[in-house]
């Protein structure tokens, strides 16, 4: 998608100079170097004398900015090489009383100073805002730019926190069926007569009489038209699966034993991020893009007789070596509409890889990017 707005106007400060569209507003706010905003984002400019290293910059940030904001994820990591100086991407995402809100910080030292580049956007917009956001973080340079020293180590990262569950009411998958038998009704005095009726009455989702409250209503509302859900079905090294689903704010976790609740979307995104194991990593490319395809399939099915990648592939592409031998979580994202499904794969310890289309026998596997991993959650829940 084209940059929807000309990056017209350039802004300098003693650290750095950028370029935005007309547009934005300059706003003048005592606590930072700079800060313009427009388009619904807000790109906010502050530096400050240092000596230290680009890692132990970057490793401070990321030790101190998840207990920032209670609830913050950190959703990727990226080395950034255009300003002309050592630098780092984090993206993140925070809670805010009027929705989430994504944000890009980037972060870049000098030798003399830090400088810190945070550009936010409510998550809602995010999709919509990327290629402006990107365009502006891309045109930024430093004005006391200094060489990078090429190390071949990479700082460590922190660990991802654990998935949290869906608080909501457990109900068997017969009360499930039952319970979307009543979508659309008001009041049902037979449903109370079987078991998974009165398991409903128990969990308060249906009165004594089979009346139906206003907050069951709207919970099963989706369910009246058959309305499909954005699904995220998942299995794991150990054999093991789950499957969340969201019709809307109504999410429902679980195969057999099911939890119900009502949520908003942002925490629909929230929980889907936490079940791919969503947290920053370094990605490097795999050297080989494609493989053949029924090696993937058999490697993806998670069986005791996955297939080992060919002699000549394994020796050509360490990184590719390493993570097909990983233990692998397969990841199936699918939105409503959606021909295929988004396959993911979790590498334990090492992240992420797209399974892309199969052509003449052979489907693209690709190294992922968590950050890209959660913009296809976004997409999926939130829209295009």
């Amino acid at each position: 998608m084209a940059v929807p707005v000309p990056l017209g106007t350039e802004d300098r400060t003693a650290r750095l100079t950028l370029r935005r569209p007309d547009s934005w507003r300059l706003e003048d706010v005592p606590q930072a170097d700079l800060r313009v905003s427009g388009d619904d984002v807000v790109l906010t400019v502050r530096s400050r004398p240092s000596d230290r290293t680009i890692a132990e910059e970057h490793t401070s940030l990321l030790e101190r900015l998840p207990g920032s904001v209670d609830g913050l994820l950190l959703v990727g990591v990226d080395v950034w090489t255009a300003v002309g100086a050592p630098a780092r991407l984090v993206e993140y995402v925070r809670p805010d009383e009027d929705g989430d809100v994504a944000g890009a910080h980037l972060l870049f030292v000098t030798g003399r100073h830090r400088v810190d580049l945070t550009v936010e956007r409510p998550l809602t917009r995010m999709l919509a805002t990327d290629d402006l956001v990107f365009a502006v973080l891309d045109s930024v340079r430093a004005t006391e730019p200094a060489p990078a020293r090429p190390t071949r180590v990479l700082e460590p990262l922190p660990t991802g926190p654990a998935p949290v569950g869906l608080d909501g009411r457990r109900l068997t998958a017969e009360a499930v069926a039952t319970l979307r038998s009543l979508a659309g009704r008001r009041w049902n005095p037979g449903v109370v007569r079987g078991t998974a009726g009165r398991e409903l009455v128990e969990s308060g989702l249906v009165g004594k009489l089979g009346t139906l409250p206003d907050a069951t209503q709207d919970l099963i509302a989706p369910w009246v038209e058959d309305t499909q859900p954005t699904t995220l079905e998942q299995h794991g090294p150990d054999g093991g699966g789950t499957r969340l689903q969201a019709w809307g704010s109504t999410v429902l976790d679980g195969t057999d034993d099911q939890v119900i609740a009502s949520v908003t979307p942002e925490r629909v995104v929230a929980l889907m991020a936490g079940r791919l194991g969503i947290r920053p990593v370094w990605t490097f490319p795999f050297r080989t893009g494609s493989l053949r395809a029924d090696l993937v399939a058999r490697r993806l099915d998670g069986d005791d007789a996955a297939p080992d990648l060919p002699a000549d592939v394994a020796a050509g592409d360490p990184r590719l070596a390493r993570f097909w031998t990983a233990p692998w979580t397969v990841s199936h994202l699918r939105r409503p509409g959606a021909q295929h499904p988004v396959t993911i794969v979790h590498a334990a310890g090492l992240g992420f890889a797209r399974v892309g289309r199969t052509e003449a026998g052979a489907t693209a596997f690709l190294a992922d990017a968590p950050a890209n991993v959660y913009r296809s959650v976004v997409r999926a829940v939130l829209g295009a």
